[in-house]
């Protein structure tokens, strides 16, 4: 009997391989756009690490008590609050413990505040909180500042604090959005700033407001890493549109 062999032509297997070129000069470029970059997915964790972390605070009633009951001069609306107690354990000791009543100022909020976050991260080193400024980094990269702090005025829901990130540390191109983008830019208050005008794209620093009530935005110049994050700045807010709502 006669024996066929079935096989493609070189024709037939130079067309295939043709359109096999044509659809990932298709494809490729579409699977790169849907897939986040690197930064993306940081910018994205840095924002959860933040959000967790106010969450855990803001309901620790051991280090910030629910004063909303007290008398109007004691009230607190949360990291407003610099005064120790006995149960919280990384703000106490003699010279943070609680005195008779709390109508005094709070210097020591924003203090308070440095060293009881700072204490909830994964640090990469030791860190010396600070009221005026504290940088430090975390093991997975993440370079940290919290700066521009305004606890100090109590009972007050709209002081804040500013937390700067550089998602992918010292890589560059530590650039933030804000300074092209209409507003100020707090790059510098992390170490090694480069000059990024006319940059579209590709940022990898960005700051957040974290309020006394636990409330926190994006900066919302730094339109990259509210896109990066997707969430509506308002959810993370009282549900109610205002102007702390668009800016910090």
């Amino acid at each position: 009997m006669k024996r066929l062999n079935k096989a493609f032509t070189l024709t037939e297997l130079l067309v295939a391989l043709g359109v096999i070129g044509v659809l990932c000069a298709i494809l490729l470029p579409i699977i790169f756009n849907i897939m986040p970059s690197q930064n993306t997915i940081m910018a994205k964790r840095a924002y959860y690490i933040v959000q967790s972390v106010v969450s855990d605070l803001i309901n620790d009633e051991a280090c910030y008590p629910d004063l909303t009951n007290a008398s109007s001069s004691e009230q607190r609306k949360g990291f407003d609050d610099g005064y120790g107690y006995p149960n919280c354990d990384k703000w106490g000791g003699t010279e943070n413990t609680e005195t008779t009543n709390h109508d005094n100022a709070e210097p020591n909020a924003n203090l308070k505040f440095a060293t009881l976050f700072t204490d909830k991260l994964d640090l990469s080193g030791s860190v010396s909180p600070s009221a005026t400024g504290t940088t430090f980094t975390t093991k997975d990269g993440i370079q940290w500042a919290i700066h521009n702090m305004g606890y100090g005025t109590k009972n007050n829901k709209n002081v804040s604090a500013i937390i700067t990130v550089d998602v992918n540390g010292k890589n560059s191109p530590n650039c933030d959005q804000a300074a092209g983008n209409g507003g100020t830019s707090y790059s510098s208050y992390i170490s090694g700033y480069e000059s990024c005008n006319g940059r579209v794209k590709g940022f990898d620093r960005f700051s957040m407001a974290v309020y006394a009530d636990g409330r926190i935005t994006i900066y919302s110049p730094d339109v990259w890493a509210i896109n990066a994050v997707q969430v509506d700045r308002n959810i993370t807010g009282d549900g109610t549109q205002n102007s702390n709502d668009d800016k910090l």
